[in-house]
């Protein structure tokens, strides 16, 4: 797709709220406690589910967020936050549990696994979820998945970084381009509980910011922990930034919201199959589906009954 007409779509897509009467279409539904990781959430009538959360921004889809090297390579996400180590004896620990693990015990734990191979139970293993992994090896009695980590084939030295929506028509899954770019596709992580109520990867919502008035649709492009996480590009443009194809570790979370301040809708409507070679295809379907769910003013009213965090 040419700059020109992303820029257009994009433009489209971008919308400010407007005043809707007394009539407007409705909102109704039921408050949840707990739902997707927030404490209220609104299950809406048609099954759709709303939640007032943070933007916090998902790297993964993107061909340089891991590297062996971290920041030193230009990555931007260090491999902590794409592992969890299991030790020969018996103890596991979360990669990304504070920052003295990160950088300390669980990049001395992957060097000495990685150097025996990523498969030997007397050292342990690494479980990679942020980062593509292949085969299992039992440790301590624990099968553990997902062990060796997939490099990308450009000779970048990247990891391939995957997300739940792919294009299956690329069977190759160590071919980067098979996943859902973060910079360039406005996505949202969806959690378990939330999956669990039919709302499909690779189905449709959007993501309003009170504060600046922007509503942009998002396709369901990932699996998370909680509502209130979306891709690079889904942050920026509900921040009122233009989309890049590169961007740098200081850019990479321009957008982000600390505060409960983006309204999640995930609409309960049928998965659509992810064109890797057609991104603009991807948001045209999400902007309509957006607009057959009731658009500006049906977002208006879920505005003012979905109960806030």
């Amino acid at each position: 797709m040419d700059r020109l007409s992303f820029a257009l779509v994009s433009c489209a897509l971008t919308t400010a709220l407007s005043p809707i009467s007394a009539t407007a279409a409705d909102c109704a539904g039921n408050a949840v406690s707990g739902l997707g990781g927030v404490n209220r959430a609104w299950v809406l009538s048609d099954g759709g589910v709303a939640a007032f959360a943070k933007m916090n921004i998902n790297i993964d889809g993107y061909k340089r967020a891991y590297h062996p090297k971290n920041a030193a390579a230009g990555a931007l996400i260090h491999l902590c936050n794409a592992g969890k180590i299991y030790l020969a004896d018996g103890t596991s620990y979360q990669g990304s549990e504070n920052d003295t693990t990160c950088t300390g015990r669980f990049m001395s734990d992957v060097a000495r696994i990685g150097a025996a191979g990523w498969k030997d139970p007397s050292v342990g293993a690494v479980n990679w979820y942020g980062i593509l992994g292949t085969e299992s090896v039992t440790v301590n009695g624990r099968t553990v998945r997902s062990v060796v980590p997939v490099v990308q084939a450009d000779g970048s030295g990247f990891y391939v970084s995957p997300t739940a929506l792919a294009d299956l028509s690329i069977s190759d899954k160590a071919n980067q381009s098979r996943y859902v770019n973060a910079l360039r596709v406005p996505a949202a992580v969806a959690p378990e509980s939330v999956l669990s109520r039919g709302i499909a990867m690779g189905s449709f919502g959007v993501a309003y910011d009170l504060n600046k008035k922007i509503a942009v649709p998002f396709v369901v492009g990932d699996a998370g922990p909680r509502i209130g996480e979306g891709s690079v590009a889904l942050a920026r443009l509900v921040a009122g930034q233009s989309l890049k194809d590169e961007i740098s570790r200081n850019e990479r979370f321009v957008g982000q919201v600390d505060k409960p301040d983006i309204l999640w809708i995930f609409f309960k409507t049928p998965s659509e199959k992810y064109d890797s070679k057609n991104e603009s295809a991807t948001i045209a379907k999400a902007n309509a589906a957006f607009s057959a769910w009731g658009g500006d003013e049906r977002l208006t009213a879920c505005v003012k009954v979905v109960p806030r965090n």
